[in-house]
């Protein structure tokens, strides 16, 4: 099976347009897919969610489009059909079902917020009071995506006011700042840190954030993809990306 995935510049990109991917479960043999909105920190765990979807289905797909959660409700708003949505937050969750996009939503994951800083650390980043001071190149998240307000939540705890060189649209596009070069230090999650391999080092956050991931299924048939998540085969698969359990 052969994916398309996203790293390194490609994430600047996505910064502009978002993410979408399709990603193929072994290939359908009756053409039968669903669509997952989902996250941006969980585009590279579709891929074995996916797998795993496709092998329980007879070969069905799992097509995925990755951005904002904020991104991802308002695509549904302007009526952009999916069959399962899942969110970086429960506050975004909350505002879809609110609006009567989604209903039933359920807890599958974890994750919390640390400082992604190049590799080798050259600017000597300790903690989040880089992020409070004018003219030091930090980058966090928009206000109104989850990372952003993660990341709001633990500056305003230390007393500090954020004083970012940017806002990124997503932790991805936030993530590509450091790994590119155009930013020392950038708050996103432990799995999106990770992801970057060798590209970057992290500094854990005492009591950092943590944000819950709820799934809901829009369609009948998004709820077997549901199901998946919260088995134990679909924690497992997460466990293994970095994401805690509910």
């Amino acid at each position: 099976m052969k994916r398309r995935r996203l790293f390194g510049p490609v994430l600047v990109i996505a910064a502009i347009v978002g993410l979408s991917v399709s990603m193929t479960a072994c290939g359908s043999d009756d053409g039968q897919s669903i669509r997952v909105m989902a996250a941006a920190s969980l585009v590279d765990v579709m891929d074995p969610l996916s797998d795993a979807y496709g092998q329980q289905h007879d070969g069905a797909s799992v097509e995925v489009d990755a951005a904002a959660s904020s991104a991802l409700v308002q695509r549904l708003k302007s009526g952009a059909k999916a069959d399962v949505l899942i969110t970086a937050d429960t506050a975004t969750m909350d505002q879809a079902v609110a609006d009567g996009l989604a209903a039933d939503p359920v807890v599958v994951a974890t994750n919390k917020l640390v400082i992604a800083v190049p590799k080798g650390n050259p600017a000597g980043v300790t903690g989040l009071d880089f992020f409070t001071t004018a003219g030091n190149r930090s980058v966090i998240c928009a206000s109104e995506v989850p990372c952003g307000r993660a990341a709001e939540k633990a500056i305003d705890a230390t007393g500090g006011t954020p004083q970012p060189i940017s806002r990124a649209v997503d932790v991805r596009a936030a993530l590509g700042s450091v790994t590119s070069g155009e930013a020392d230090a950038a708050l996103v999650y432990q799995t999106d840190a990770a992801s970057a391999g060798d590209q970057v080092d992290i500094i854990e956050i005492p009591n950092a954030p943590v944000n819950e991931y709820p799934a809901a299924a829009l369609t009948d048939d998004g709820k077997d993809f549901v199901n998946l998540l919260t088995s134990q085969e679909g924690k497992q698969i997460l466990q293994d990306a970095g994401f805690g359990t509910p």
